[in-house]
């Protein structure tokens, strides 16, 4: 007898699956990596508006941990690739409003795994997610003027720039404008293919990608 289908509605198996990462719970030994790379002054000019100075592991553990529990509406995961498994990254959609149905994107790439089109499609993962999963009508996010690949990829994931906090940021002697940038689900919702969103997200993987995004979630 054949089998039959456990469900006549077409849904999305595993919508934590890209083109080409993955989204998984974090694990302790993911610490380590995603430790350093906070550390790493090369990404911390993009991830904070802040002073950036070196701060102890033990405390940048610790927050990782708190931002990816998820016991509550907010959502924490390691970035892998989908085919290896290894971690590349961590992404979170966080503050997130029940009433408003609103959050927060941030996304952080290790250096060495930039240009591969991981943070590209992590943002792209966690839209499907966000809005085909949580329910969400609106995702947002703040980025540093001066971080022109990560615009540059926001748009091309369907974030609309909605203003900018004029020279808001000081760094390296220099003032620098703030950034707000957000999509909203019917937004996100026409530029998926004919029959809703597929189990990897909208387009086909990018031969040339135009930067890994970064923002930084604030302390909690």
């Amino acid at each position: 007898m054949a089998e039959r289908a456990l469900t006549d509605v077409p849904i999305d198996l595993d919508p934590l699956l890209g083109e080409v990462v993955r989204l998984r719970a974090l694990r302790e030994e993911d610490l380590p990596a995603l430790c350093e790379w906070w550390q790493d002054q090369r990404v911390a000019v993009f991830q904070s508006t802040g002073p950036t100075r070196p701060r102890p592991a033990e405390g940048i553990a610790e927050m990782l941990r708190s931002w990816s529990r998820n016991d509550g509406a907010d959502t924490g995961l390691s970035v892998t690739t989908a085919v290896s498994g290894e971690l590349v990254g961590h992404a979170a959609l966080y503050g997130v409003s029940v009433k408003d149905r609103c959050a927060t994107l941030a996304v952080i790439i290790g250096p060495k795994h930039h240009d591969r089109g991981y943070g590209t499609d992590a943002v792209r993962v966690l839209l499907r997610y966000g809005f085909a999963e949580l329910g969400l009508h609106r995702i947002e996010l703040s980025v540093i003027g001066y971080n022109l690949r990560a615009i540059a990829v926001y748009r091309k994931a369907g974030f609309v720039e909605e203003g900018r906090r004029r020279s808001s940021i000081f760094r390296s002697g220099a003032w620098h404008d703030e950034v707000r940038m957000a999509v909203l689900d019917s937004e996100w919702q026409s530029s998926q293919p004919v029959g809703g969103p597929g189990p990897r997200g909208a387009g086909q993987p990018e031969s040339i990608l135009p930067a890994e995004p970064s923002a930084e979630p604030p302390h909690r």
